[in-house]
């Protein structure tokens, strides 16, 4: 039998990342990319310690951008971006796309 694959568990709702990051305020492309980031950890069946595993990035700060404490600098994005098979670009592209579809303006 294989082995259970884990899905990831993450620490706030969807809606509450968008609130976080409208009273910060950041960019709300912020919002969208850590959208992106849960969809795509769900998708991929990757915990945090497994992104991190993959993409070098700090536990601590995967963490921290999924609960709209830290904001992603760009090596970061595209730490994270490869670790899913993308390039930076497109990370910030499916953020701008996931934000759209998820808030209407």
């Amino acid at each position: 039998m294989p082995p259970k694959v884990r899905d990831p568990v993450f620490p706030i709702s969807r809606e509450e990342v968008v609130r976080r990051c409208r009273e910060k305020p950041h960019d709300m492309l912020c919002a969208g990319e850590v959208l992106a980031l849960m969809d795509l950890m769900l998708l991929f069946h990757y915990t945090i310690k497994r992104l991190h595993e993959l993409s070098g990035v700090a536990r601590s700060m995967i963490h921290d951008m999924l609960v709209m404490e830290a904001l992603p600098t760009n090596d970061t994005v595209g730490r994270l971006a490869r670790a899913f098979g993308m390039e930076a670009i497109e990370f910030h592209l499916l953020g701008f796309f996931t934000l759209r579809a998820e808030v209407s303006p």
